[in-house]
């Protein structure tokens, strides 16, 4: 890249302290024109918080934001838009029920003077010109609702572009999409880049980092750690950047802990329009892999094992141990000692506003109830405390709220809440998903220990890395059915 580019907006010495804790110290960070910059770190090293900064959404504590070479304050989101500033978001934030051309514009429509009137015929031809010079296949008159993910998530970044933004901030643009998917909005990326947009892109996936990156800032602990261009560097030396090691994960294979005595097995499970004559055994100590396609049934097939009120078995046989189980309800799949990590940790594995103790405890309350049956909460913060230490959760105390804290360390109180509860069987539905390469790492670590204690591990994951790395057999799923194994 060349070194003399004058950048679009930089940040310099920028700092910022929540409740104690130091989310971003002296941070030099610099966006420039036609450059797609990867911003990585571990979860909580201060990504999301300098993009939050740079749209508005934080202020500041120390330091300034130099935009065009001239100091700018942004105190909220909307001077961020005004500057040409605007952010892209994992979540896809569109109106299921307007038409393309209708989100694109929405809240920015032009209009006529001095009536008010939106000029319906100039926002489609806009439209139609923006999709034409990105090579977009999609017509401006078509629900929302009727689109493929991918195209959702292009129809978002060109809503962006039509705001004519010069700084596009990326957070995890493809998560969810598949690999077909994530191409596409990738081929987007470097197209808005090739028109002058200078774009910040983070993500947890180096593949994407390398193939759309030019320049990668590396954070760690809210400090920057180095800038580098892409094409210098590697991927071994942007991980030892970010956690201050280098990461071996050769000797994940060498040992197996199944044993020959089968624990749990599932007979001619079947769920309408979604599974169909599911069957399966899974051993003790053994991890059993389960992959397919997005819509394959992978997710299903973990909720009615559990027993999720959302889904509704039509037939199907449990047995733990040699004897037949009944599973209605998540409290059934509890007593019995089934565990599961949903692959929506905030929506349907944490209870966010809570802190972190009492999402520990949830699951095992009784056992902290005192002769009086009241709880005993000195008792539930020591032993979170034990998880917070054996699981290396950053938190700033056990009382902090779930929301509070990173992705990783989010996942990893999920994790300790399901172990709390001492299962046979641990259903783990796409378990390291949206957690850096360090907690990956980490995470990948821990289930070979809880296999090796005996526990019987189902592991759904769309990572062939996990799958060739951490289990005895895999299942493969596809329109409901297993196909092959």
């Amino acid at each position: 890249m060349d070194s003399k580019r004058a950048a679009l907006l930089r940040c310099e010495k920028i700092s910022k302290r929540f409740k104690g804790v130091q989310a971003l110290k002296d941070v030099d960070f610099s966006i420039y024109p036609g450059v797609v910059h990867g911003l990585v770190g571990e979860n909580g090293a201060g990504k999301s918080t300098l993009m939050k900064i740079i749209s508005g959404v934080y202020s500041l504590d120390q330091g300034r934001i130099v935009l065009a070479d001239s100091p700018v304050s942004i105190s909220n989101t909307e001077q961020a838009l005004k500057r040409g500033i605007v952010t892209i978001y994992q979540e896809i934030n569109l109106i299921e029920t307007m038409t393309v051309a209708e989100n694109i514009y929405l809240n920015n429509e032009p209009t006529y003077k001095p009536t008010g009137l939106i000029r319906k015929k100039d926002i489609r031809e806009n439209v139609l010109s923006l999709l034409s010079r990105y090579d977009i296949d999609a017509d401006p008159d078509s629900p929302v609702s009727s689109l493929p993910n991918d195209v959702k998530k292009v129809v978002q970044i060109i809503k962006a572009v039509s705001r004519d933004a010069k700084v596009l901030l990326m957070d995890e643009p493809t998560s969810s999409l598949t690999k077909v998917e994530e191409k596409r909005v990738l081929q987007l990326i470097r197209s808005l880049a090739e028109s002058g947009v200078g774009i910040v892109f983070i993500s947890h996936y180096f593949s994407e980092i390398f193939e759309v990156c030019d320049l990668i800032t590396v954070l760690r602990d809210g400090k920057v750690v180095g800038t580098v261009e892409t094409e210098q560097t590697t991927m071994p030396e942007v991980v030892k950047m970010m956690i201050g090691r280098t990461i071996d994960e050769t000797g994940f294979r060498k040992e197996s802990f199944k044993t020959e005595q089968q624990v749990f097995s599932v007979r001619k499970m079947n769920v309408k329009r979604k599974l169909k004559d599911i069957s399966f055994s899974l051993n003790k100590g053994e991890v059993l892999g389960i992959t397919g396609l997005i819509g394959s049934g992978c997710a299903e097939l973990a909720k009615a094992i559990f027993g999720s009120v959302d889904i509704k078995r039509e037939s199907g046989d449990f047995a733990i141990n040699g004897k037949q189980i009944k599973i209605k309800h998540p409290e059934n799949a509890v007593a019995n000692r089934i565990a599961l990590i949903t692959d929506d940790r905030i929506n349907e594995g944490l209870l966010p506003k809570l802190p972190l103790y009492e999402n520990i405890c949830l699951p095992t309350l009784k056992k902290f109830k005192n002769r009086m049956n009241l709880l005993n909460k000195s008792e539930m913060v020591r032993r979170s405390k034990e998880y917070v230490k054996l699981l290396d959760i950053k938190t700033p105390t056990v009382m902090t709220s779930a929301e509070s804290l990173s992705g990783g360390n989010q996942q990893k109180v999920l994790l300790a809440k399901w172990l709390e509860t001492e299962p046979l069987v641990f259903v783990m539905n796409e378990p390291t998903i949206g957690v850096d390469v360090g907690t990956k790492y980490e995470i990948r670590k821990l289930i070979k220990k809880i296999a090796s204690d005996g526990v019987s591990i189902l592991l759904i994951t769309s990572e062939l890395e996990e799958l060739e790395k951490l289990c005895d057999r895999v299942l493969v799923m596809f329109r409901g059915q297993i196909v092959k194994e």
